[in-house]
Parts: structure tokens; sequence; C-alpha cells
């Protein structure tokens, strides 16, 4: 009998053992009540770092749990950065969240983590509940829901029934606690599911999985751009002030920073305050600061943040794009604004550009070669590629003695490109706002040229230098009878007597009729049907803006593009806007009209009839001010958040419209034969050149704009050596070779 009882002993001592075996997965050994006792083969629960977890991530023996807390980072004492849990819940992209969660899980087992327990979604947002919700569906049997846990074992069965109506489904115990009861009763009571369900974690354990050890970069800088949000009530982003003042540690983004504004060090009234509390978080803030962080700071102030959700090698440079307006911020937070890409111009590195380096050499030699020959004493250029300075450089000096270094402020006499700088944006926005045709004559909207041979000349024609109109006509020496104007002037007997000098000329009303008249009566070509590139046209169109506006040339343009668009280097008559002689590179020394250096006025002899502003010539600016112009050129009248022209208007201005003429409306284009811009440009880009050395040229299909400026008419205006060794030209070629090569 004795033999008997025994032998019934040991088989039920089996079927324990068996059933214990069967439900090994639904018991989790507490990681914080570890003891070398520890059976091989069962799981070990983590819900904080300790220090046995990385023992156990080492030792294939066990399986390893781990309870993720709104870190969101199954190893957060290690030296990779992840998004928290509110940036991931950022992120709109279901798919991109999903790539991210897929990394996740791969990342987990590489470091042999087994399961991830997602946090308790309890006093999470919608948002963040969103990523528990994605996470689980996408893995099942690796993201385990928290609410299947327990973390102790019932004393009774009541107590046992009711914990399984709440979805336990794992019992996390300490070392060596008994489970006799709790196997017998998930025997007794367990549907066929709950076996099914250990199957299936078991079987997702064991599935095949890449090797990561880091987010992929690629993915990285997908979620920094998609997940970075902003919290900005007061609506104080993006900034638009010329002064910053920037109190953090990163000399990288106060590098960037000082490309759009100028940097301060302490705080002034009025002022805009950063606050970069990325890696510190001992300073003081106070209301309107803005404030960069990658976790959302809880404070009394009035503030506006920038949250970034993970750490990338562009960081700076991208914050700095996002704090001026040159990147979108798009990620979701349910007490932030997203703020949509306002287009403003930004700055990058060539390396994200799509353009290789190579073009660099090229241009540094052409460079030096131009100034050592002495085809320009100096000059500034710009590459922007895809709405971003990629290259800038300001090179040689005003003039051949090298006394004023070229820097990034300087101002050149931009010659022509007035005419695609100022007319062209002027008579566009009319035809935008239906206050004049293209094909409308020009009597209409000036009847003094009625009954003269220019009445049918259409605004169309003229643009497109197709009126049949002369190249140009010496207005100035008309009506000076051929003297010289004195280099400056006094404006009353006061100025005189205290030698108070105003530089430039001053046309008086009677003039500038005078002027006008000498434009009516002037002579058209032998065939008037045909192309032919005339200052003339321009003139005319100066004109019809100010008839149509009542308003003054430079304050229309001013008024509807310059100002708002911050261009605040770009002006007729430089000397009357502040701007001092030493900001400004001078030109020609006139020894036929002025008889001085021309420095801070016009260098167009007509245009300076016309009192320094006309539609032909006048303008200054600088290379950043032109690439702001040409950005929102290229980027369909839009620029800053503001709309300029429609894409409509623009796309008709792109457009060649005469035969055998390759000028659009304005805009120079190619023909393939005398080609201003590169030849590899495509036939949809456009731009214009300047007889002063300088040159615009942007083209929509490579997302491309590159500007040239120099003085290359200091200080003999017959200096044709910047044509002649084709400078311009080959630089521009140069950029689209290394487009290519960096394509390939």
């Amino acid at each position: 009998m004795k033999i008997f009882v025994s032998t019934a002993s040991f088989f039920i001592v089996l079927l324990l053992i068996a059933k214990e075996e069967d439900y090994l997965n639904s018991f989790w050994i507490d990681g914080s009540t570890f003891t070398n006792h520890t059976r091989k083969g069962q799981t070990i629960y983590f819900s904080e770092w300790n220090e046995n977890t990385q023992y156990f991530l080492k030792d294939k023996n066990y399986s390893v749990a781990i309870e993720m807390d709104r870190r969101f980072d199954p190893l957060p004492f290690d030296d990779l950065d992840f998004p928290n849990i509110t940036s991931l819940a950022a992120i709109s992209s279901d798919s991109l969240l999903i790539n991210y969660l897929t990394f996740l899980e791969q990342f987990g087992r590489t470091k042999g983590v087994d399961y991830l327990v997602l946090p308790d979604s309890s006093g999470l947002s919608s948002l963040e509940e969103r990523v528990i919700r994605l996470a689980h569906q996408k893995s099942p049997f690796f993201f385990l829901k928290r609410s299947i846990l327990s973390h102790n074992i019932p004393d009774s069965k009541r107590e046992y029934l009711d914990r399984l109506s709440d979805k336990t489904k794992i019992w996390v115990i300490a070392e060596n606690e008994n489970t006799k009861k709790i196997i017998r009763w998930n025997a007794k009571y367990r549907e066929d599911d709950y076996k099914d369900f250990f199957k299936k974690i078991e079987l997702a354990k064991k599935k095949a999985f890449t090797p990561t050890y880091d987010i992929p970069l690629g993915l990285k800088e997908t979620i920094f751009e998609s997940a970075t949000f902003a919290i900005d009530n007061d609506f104080s982003l993006p900034l638009k002030s010329p002064h910053v003042t920037y109190i953090g540690d990163d000399l990288e983004l106060k590098m960037w920073l000082e490309k759009y504004a100028q940097v301060l060090d302490v705080r002034i009234k009025g002022i805009p305050v950063i606050v970069d509390l990325r890696d510190r978080s001992d300073i003081k803030m106070k209301n309107g600061d803005i404030i960069l962080t990658y976790k959302v700071v809880q404070n009394s102030y009035q503030t506006s943040q920038i949250v970034l959700p993970l750490r990338i090698k562009a960081e700076a440079m991208l914050l700095a794009q996002m704090l001026f307006g040159a990147e979108p911020i798009v990620g979701y937070h349910l007490e932030g604004r997203m703020i949509r890409n306002q287009q403003f111009l930004g700055y990058s590195n060539l390396q994200f550009s799509g353009i290789k380096e190579n073009f660099l050499t090229l241009i540094d030699s052409l460079t030096k070669h131009a100034i050592r020959n002495y085809a320009t004493p100096g000059l500034q250029l710009a590459v922007v590629k895809n709405g971003n300075i990629v290259y800038q450089a300001s090179r040689g000096h005003y003039t051949y003695d090298s006394v004023i270094a070229v820097n990034e402020h300087t101002l050149y006499d931009l010659a022509s490109l007035t005419k695609v700088m100022a007319t062209l944006p002027a008579i566009a926005l009319l035809v935008d706002r239906n206050l004049i045709d293209l094909d409308d004559s020009i009597s209409r909207y000036l009847p003094e040229f009625l009954n003269s041979n220019k009445s049918h000349l259409t605004i169309r024609q003229l643009l497109s230098h197709n009126g049949g109109l002369k190249p140009y006509v010496p207005f100035w020496s008309m009506i000076l009878g051929g003297d010289r104007i004195n280099a400056f002037y006094y404006k009353t007997q006061e100025d005189e007597a205290r030698d108070i000098r105003t530089y430039g000329y001053q046309p008086d009303p009677i003039m500038l009729d005078t002027l006008r008249s000498f434009l009516i009566q002037s002579n058209l070509i032998k065939n008037p049907s045909k192309y032919k590139y005339s200052d003339l046209g321009f003139m005319i169109l100066h004109l019809v803006v100010e008839q149509v506006t009542e308003k003054p040339f430079d304050e229309f343009l001013a008024e509807e593009f310059y100002h708002p668009m911050g261009l605040s280097k770009t002006t007729f008559n430089p000397f009357k806007s502040g701007f001092m002689p030493e900001q400004i590179a001078p030109t020609e020394y006139d020894k036929r009209f002025r008889n001085y250096q021309v420095w801070g006025e016009v260098h167009d002899r007509n245009a300076t009839i016309f009192g320094g502003v006309a539609g032909h010539a006048g303008l200054f600016s600088n290379a950043i001010d032109l690439a702001k112009m040409m950005h929102m050129f290229l980027n369909k009248g839009y620029y800053g958040g503001r709309r300029y022209l429609s894409q409509e208007v623009l796309k008709k201005f792109n457009k060649r419209y005469f035969k055998d003429n390759r000028r659009g409306l304005g805009w120079d284009k190619k023909d393939g034969i005398l080609d201003a811009g590169s030849k590899y440009a495509s036939d949809e880009s456009f731009g214009h050149t300047g007889f002063t050395g300088t040159m615009v040229w942007a083209d929509p299909k490579e997302d491309l704009i590159f500007i040239f400026l120099s003085n290359r008419i200091y200080p003999d205006v017959n200096n044709n050596k910047l044509r002649r060794y084709n400078v311009r030209t080959r630089m521009h070629d140069s950029i689209y070779e290394s487009i290519k090569e960096k394509s390939q």
C-alpha cells in the first residue's frame, strides 16, 4: 500500500511538472527579486532598469521582458538617443510610425529583449494612446499591453476569477513564490486561447529579425523632421527680427543663427530671446522666450517651445531653419500648432543639397583669375538649391587698391537686373490685380503716346523687347546739351552757406517732362517686328506703373515686395536710404557725363536723368536679397508665408511669345546660341544679366538659383574681360556638373 501511494504521488508530481511547463510563460519573475536559483527558461521582467538587467540580456538561458515608460526607450541608460512617446505621438504618418516601431522591435531583439511591455495608457494623451495602439497592432506578441500583467498572486479562487475577467494573462511573481494553486486554477478555468496566446508569444520570440544597433540615418532624419513640434500660442514663430539673443552652449547653432540675424549674448528689450535647454536646465526663463528642448518644459512663464524628438547630425542647421521659417514644424501636439513651410530662404550645407563640392575648386580658381587679371576687383556669389543657400562667397575688394574688402552685405549696382527685379514684378502684380492687360497698348495708360509711332505697342511687346524700339538713346546728352553735371549740389541757400552737399542728380519736373517727350519722339528700328533688346521699353513700363498705381515707382516696389520680403539691402538711391559709401561697390569713373567716380549712385546715365529710379536700371542690392527674390519667383510667387504673385501670372512671364525671340516677358531664356546661363540649364530656366557685371538665373527643374554680382566696370566701362573669360557661365556650368556627379 505504501508502494502504491508513493507511485501515485510520483504521478501527481509529474502532472504538476507538466502543467508547470505548459504555463511556464504565464509566470514572469520580477527582476528586482532575482536570486541565483532562478529557473532557466524563465522570463525575467524588469519594470525599470536595475543592475541585473544587463546580465540577463546577455544570458541566453533566460527570456527578458522590459516595461517601457514615457521615454519609450527599451535601454534608457545606453548612449543611444530615442524619441519619447510624446515625440512619437507628434508623427502624423502611421506608416512612418510603424517603420520606427519595426526598428524598435529589431533593436530590442538585437539587444536580447524578448518582450517590450508598453506603458500604462492612463494619463496619456489621445495622441500618445495612438502610439500604444499602433505598437500593439504591429507586433502584438512583442509589444505587450501592460493590462495583461498582474503583479501579485490572488489568495482565493474568487479573486483569481476576477483577474481573468480583467484579461490578466501573465503573473509577475517574486523568485521562489509558490505557483501551484495558480497552475491548478489555470488548468481548470483557462480557455484554450490561453495556451494559444503563450504559443504565439513563444513563436514570436523565435521569429527571425535583422540585427539593428541604432536608428538608420534616413529614418532618424525623417523622424526629426516629422516629430518636431512647436508650442507657440503667442505666434512668436517664425522669427523675422534682424536681431536675436541666444542663451545656450551650442556654438554650431549660434553660427547658423548668425546667417539669419545678428546674434546677441544678452537680453535686450524688444529682441527675441532663444533659450537652449537641450543640454542645460539651469537657464532662467522669462515671458516671451523661445525654448529649445527635447521634452515639453512645464513652467509658469508664457513661453514658446520647439520640442525636438532626438539628436541628429544636422540638428543645428535644421533648428535654425525652423526658427526662421525656412523649414516647417509639422509635428502634432494637443497644445501646439503646426507651422507650415513659410518658404523663407534658408541656409544649408552642401552635403544635404544634392551638389558635390567639386564646383568649389573651379569657382575659386575662376574668381582668383578674374581678380588677378583685372576682370573685376571683387564679387559676390550665392548658390541656392532646394530653397536653401548652400554656397555664399564674397571675394576681392571694392577697388584694385584693396582698401575695402567685399562682404556679404556689400551693395552692387544691378544695372539691367532692375528690369527683372523691379519692373517685371511690378507689371506682373498689376496684371495679377487686373489693373492692366498684357495686350493693352501703352497709349491706354499713357495718353501722351497717342498719335506717336509707339501708340500701338503693347505691354507684352515691351516686356519681350519686340516693339521695334532702339536699343539705347543717350537722353542724358540730349537733355543737358552734352554738358557734364556737377558731383554735388546744394538744395537751398542755407545748405550752400553751411556747405551741406547733396550728391547725385535731382531732376526737376520740367526736365522729366522733356525726357518723356524724347521717349515719345524717339525713332523705331527699320524692322519694328524684329526682336531688339532695348532699355527704352522698360523706361516706358516704369511710367505705366506710376500712372496706374499713382505712386512713385520705388515706393510701390518697396511697399509691395522689398519691405515685406525683408529685402533690407535692396533699394534705389542707396544714399537716400541711409547707406554709406563704404557699404557700396563703386562703378565707373565717368569722364563723359559726371566727371567723377560714380559711387553709390546709379551708373546708367539715362537712369540718372530719371533721378536714379528707372525701369531699366537704378536698383542696388546684394546677393542674399536677390536670392530671396529669385526664390519667390521659383516658388510660384510665394515667400515667407505670403503670396506676392500668382502662379498663373508667373507662368505667362516665363514663356516666349514671338518668333526668333528667345526672351520671355522680361526674362532672358535659353536659345542655344547666345545663352547667358549654363548650357546645362533646362528650357524652363530664366534669368538676366546686367551691364555692371551681374547675373541671376533660376532653374525650376533643378530647384537651383545662381547669383553673380560684380563691379567689372570699375574704373573703366570698356573692361570686357569678365565676358572674355566667360567667368559667369563657366561658374554656372560647374554647378550643374557637380549636380550630375552627385546623382551618378
